[in-house]
């Protein structure tokens, strides 16, 4: 009879660079009631990062009950406990989102919200140009994700400022009904070469708010390739590709 041997060491990668290598080591069953006694400081992130994204749910839950903790969180230890928002496990997406109530608490977790304002609208602005390199979640997910933050918030106040950044924030065009009568303020309509060497087509309009732009962009699918529709608004520019609705 063939014995097969435990796995002891399981290994996550390293997205922040946080030890030497592209991989964290890990115990493959730690001791989930003291999965940090004998850490040092100096490791402590690395280790926290490691445990949240361990495949066993039961760590990656103490991985949250025992690590970011608020005064101390760091940028990377806040990312992962958003990811873990869109959790397959139910028991872990709960503890995600107290976790970060409590470490976000007095900003009504604003930062939460701008990454996943991101993974929504699928890029990040990265030295004034979008960028996917950063994304993890997915539109559906990071949406999904909002809503655990909303559920988890400790009172009615705070849902509500919750509520509020999203609302300013976050493109959510399934919220605004489509306006086929609607009529904008024609800007202009070029055509540009894009870095990849391909002629794309913009036609641009301005309208008076987000919600007037999201009504038009709504009535109007885009069927061609690097073909564009952008509006303009007070509150930004948002835009529509073959794709769907983007903002910029």
């Amino acid at each position: 009879m063939r014995l097969f041997r435990r796995q002891k060491t399981i290994s996550v990668p390293d997205r922040y660079g946080l030890g030497p290598g592209d991989a964290i080591e890990l115990p493959a069953q730690p001791n989930v009631q003291r999965l940090f006694d004998g850490v040092a400081d100096k490791d402590r992130t690395r280790m926290i990062v490691g445990y949240l994204s361990h495949p066993d749910p039961a760590v990656r839950l103490a991985a949250i009950q025992q690590g970011p903790a608020p005064g101390t969180a760091t940028v990377a230890e806040i990312e992962e406990l958003v990811d873990r928002l869109a959790d397959l496990d139910p028991a872990v997406r709960a503890a995600a989102g107290a976790a970060l109530w409590d470490i976000q608490a007095d900003t009504a977790c604003e930062r939460t919200v701008l990454i996943l304002r991101d993974e929504i609208r699928g890029h990040t602005m990265t030295f004034g140009a979008p960028s996917t390199e950063s994304l993890r979640l997915g539109r559906e997910p990071a949406e999904q994700a909002l809503q655990t933050l909303l559920a988890s918030a400790p009172d009615d106040e705070a849902q509500a400022r919750l509520q509020a950044l999203i609302d300013e924030h976050v493109l959510l065009p399934d919220t605004v009904e489509p306006d086929p009568t609607l009529v904008l303020e024609f800007i202009e309509k070029v055509m540009r070469r894009t870095s990849d060497g391909e002629i794309a087509t913009y036609e641009a309009y301005r309208a008076t708010d987000r919600v007037q732009a999201l009504a038009y962009l709504n009535a109007h699918p885009v069927t061609e390739e690097f073909y564009y529709l952008e509006v303009e608004t007070p509150e930004g520019t948002f835009g529509r590709d073959i794709k769907g609705i983007y903002d910029i």
